[in-house]
């Protein structure tokens, strides 16, 4: 479930701008989508409402290709980002660990939940960030910390959170699955 307290509040006049600069018909579906993530961060339940409202695009069509491109998301994101390398090498070297050694920090529960639960970090794997020799690897925002264990990781985002002002949420034991 999505922290109500990150979601957009969503202008209509702007996503009716966006539909009469780049259309309505199904070839605008992209731009679009693009347009409105570039605005909010995500893609708000509102503003795809609006567009369907709006447009020759039916909600099947607009929810179809929101879901199968990796660059759109559906859910709000939080102040900050931190990616999680999964390159062959990352992977290699712990990036599972340093997932769950994150989301244990963050308090970030269940598997489709990826944002911190004050909305103070959003994590998100990525596919390579190219440094390789510093496998495993996180960024968080701009910074870049390799070379990290479970314990390594939640000092980089201490470190990141005491820099921008940022309080991390309680962590809370999670009970592991049988």
């Amino acid at each position: 479930m999505a922290n109500p307290s990150l979601e957009a509040t969503v202008d209509p006049n702007l996503i009716a701008g966006f539909i009469a600069e780049l259309g309505s018909d199904s070839s605008a579906t992209v731009p679009l989508l693009q347009a409105i993530q570039t605005q909010y961060g995500y893609l708000p339940r509102t503003a795809m409402d609006l567009v369907v409202e709006q447009t020759e695009i039916s909600g099947s069509q607009l929810y179809g290709v929101a879901t199968f491109y990796a660059q759109f998301r559906l859910k709000p994101v939080g102040r900050h980002l931190i990616k999680v390398c999964h390159g062959t090498a990352c992977h290699v070297t712990g990036a599972d660990r340093i997932n769950t050694s994150l989301h244990y920090q963050l308090n970030i529960q269940g598997e489709d939940e990826d944002t911190a639960s004050n909305g103070s970090y959003t994590m998100v794997d990525v596919a390579c960030i190219g440094c390789c020799s510093q496998a495993p690897l996180i960024v968080v925002d701009e910074e870049v910390h390799g070379n990290l264990n479970g314990a390594k990781a939640q000092k980089a985002v201490r470190m990141h959170a005491r820099k921008a002002g940022e309080e991390l949420p309680k962590a809370v034991k999670q009970s592991l699955k049988s």
